[in-house]
C-alpha cells in the first residue's frame, strides 16, 4: 500500500513539474516558434518592413486623391479638410500593411504563428496588458523627468498633430475614434512586435532585437511642431515599443501589445480631444 501510495505522490511531482515547463515555456513562446523560422537575416526583415511601411502610406495615399479625384475634381488637400479621407487613408494604410505581411509570410512559407498569432487570446493577456500599463507609465515619468532635468530644452507637453482638426458631429467623433485608437495598434503590431521583430528575435537575443524595433519605432513617430522635432513623441513611442515587446516575449502573443497599445491610444484620444 505505501509502496502505490509513493508511486503516486512521484507520478504527481513529475506532473507539476512538466506543468511548470510548459507553462515558462509558453511564456517564452517567441524562441521556440521562430527559432526555426525562415524570416531571413536582421537587414532583410528591417528593410522589408520599412519597405512595407513606406508602400502602404504612398499607395493609400495614392488610392485616395485618385478616388476623390473622381468623385470631387479639383479638391486639394483633401486629408486635411475631410473626416471620411483621414478615416479611409488610415484604414487603407494598416490594410496593405497587414496585407504586405502576410503575403510576406506566405512567401517565406511561414503562418501568422511566427508573429504571434499562434493561438486564441487568453484571459492572462489582459494581465500583462495591466502589468505593461504600470511598466510603461512609470518609466515614462521617471525618463521624462531625467530628460527635463538635464536638458532644458526637452518639451515633453508639446502637441501632436493627429489629424482630425475638426469634428463637428458625433459621428465625427466616433470615425476619429476607429480610425486613432483601433486601427493603427492593429496594423503597427502585426507589422513591428510582430513581423519585425519576430523576425529579429529568431537570430538576436531579446535586448538588441527589442532596441532596433523600438528605435525604428520611434522614429516613425518622430513628428515636427512650431519649434522643430517634437523628440518627445519618439521618447514616448520608444518607451512604449519597449513595453510591448516586453509584452510580446513574455505573453507568447500579440494579444496583450495590442491591447495596450489601443488602451494607451485612448487615453491619449480623450486627452488631447476632450482634455
Amino acid at each position: 500500500m505505501s509502496n502505490a501510495s509513493s508511486k503516486t505522490n512521484k507520478k504527481n511531482r513529475k506532473s507539476k513539474i512538466e506543468n511548470r515547463e510548459e507553462t515558462t515555456n509558453s511564456q517564452f513562446l517567441i524562441s521556440n516558434s521562430t527559432s526555426e523560422a525562415s524570416f531571413g537575416g536582421p537587414a532583410r526583415v528591417i528593410l522589408l518592413v520599412f519597405a512595407i511601411f513606406l508602400l502602404s502610406q504612398f499607395v493609400a495615399a495614392l488610392l485616395l486623391k485618385i478616388a476623390y479625384g473622381v468623385i470631387h475634381p479639383g479638391a486639394d488637400n483633401i486629408l486635411d479638410q475631410s473626416v471620411g479621407a483621414q478615416f479611409f487613408y488610415i484604414l487603407l494604410a494598416e490594410a496593405l500593411a497587414v496585407g504586405c505581411v502576410i503575403w510576406v509570410l506566405r512567401r517565406r512559407q511561414l503562418g501568422l504563428g511566427a508573429i504571434g498569432f499562434s493561438r486564441h487570446p487568453a484571459w492572462h493577456d489582459v494581465k500583462w496588458t495591466g502589468l505593461g500599463f504600470v511598466i510603461f507609465y512609470g518609466l515614462l515619468v521617471a525618463v521624462t523627468a531625467i530628460l527635463t532635468l538635464f536638458i532644458p530644452g526637452f518639451d515633453s507637453g508639446a502637441p501632436q498633430d493627429v489629424g482630425f482638426n475638426v469634428l463637428s458631429t458625433p459621428l465625427d467623433q466616433i470615425i476619429a475614434l476607429i480610425a486613432l485608437v483601433i486601427l493603427p495598434p492593429l496594423g503597427e503590431e502585426t507589422l513591428m512586435r510582430g513581423y519585425l521583430y519576430s523576425g529579429l528575435r529568431s537570430r538576436w537575443a531579446f535586448w538588441p532585437a527589442m532596441f532596433i524595433t523600438s528605435l525604428l519605432f520611434g522614429v516613425a513617430h518622430l513628428s515636427t511642431g512650431a519649434n522643430g522635432t517634437l523628440w518627445a513623441a519618439g521618447v514616448d513611442t520608444f518607451i512604449l515599443s519597449a513595453v510591448l515587446v516586453y509584452l510580446r516575449e513574455r505573453s507568447g502573443a500579440l494579444y496583450a501589445p495590442i491591447m495596450m497599445h489601443a488602451a494607451n491610444n485612448l487615453i491619449a484620444f480623450v486627452a488631447h480631444f476632450h482634455g
